[in-house]
């Protein structure tokens, strides 16, 4: 599987990052209203926008060093897989690899997965719906928001929740009881799709 060309990449890393510094810098300017809630939702906001915000930076980083194989290389789609399962994430990984997919990072929690999907701009990202300090929903809104060409697949603990990703902005979703290699096909199945032409 091909990905975009390495300038419309960047390109649109760019414009990802813009975006979600603006965000950021809106946030901060938020009055916070002065009940105890209201600072604890501040900190817990302003906790989240810095894991947000240092994925960011360690992705690219990366980038900057790896920045003349991007433009040399034959590029294959990028998925990014954010799971707290180390068993499941190797098992999808692998078999999205076996897929033609370059796996460019895992990671274990929301606000981690919305960093480097703002950073990298990747065709795919895989989700589970109960992660840490941003859960599986609120990180589809924000990749819908920031990556909007990025496809999203949801993998979630009940069968109920499937509606609700989907409806939150994900491309396709999966209940725990649907093995890995069959997420990864069906991933690999959305982005095909995706990439044929009208």
């Amino acid at each position: 599987m091909t990905a975009r060309p390495p300038a419309d990449l960047v390109q649109a890393q760019l414009r990802a990052v813009d975006a979600w510094n603006a965000a950021r810098a809106a946030a901060e300017q938020a009055e916070v209203a002065g009940s105890r809630e209201g600072r604890m939702d501040l900190v817990r906001r302003r906790d989240v926008l810095r894991e947000q915000h240092r994925a960011i930076v360690e992705r690219v980083e990366s980038q900057l060093r790896d920045v003349a194989l991007l433009a040399t290389r034959a590029s294959s789609a990028r998925a990014v897989v954010a799971h707290r399962n180390a068993w499941f994430t190797d098992k999808v990984s692998a078999a999205l690899q076996e897929h033609g997919l370059e796996v460019l990072a895992r990671v274990t929690n929301g606000a981690q997965a919305v960093g480097v999907v703002v950073a990298e701009q990747p065709d795919l990202l895989l989700v589970e719906d109960a992660l840490p300090m941003l859960t599986g929903l609120e990180v589809v809104r924000e990749v819908r928001r920031f990556a909007p060409d990025t496809l999203i697949g949801a993998h979630v603990g009940y069968v109920e929740r499937v509606g609700e990703l989907l409806d939150a902005g994900a491309h396709g979703a999966w209940a725990r009881h649907v093995p890995p290699v069959d997420v990864a096909q069906g991933l690999a199945g959305l982005l095909s799709r995706e990439l044929q032409p009208a």
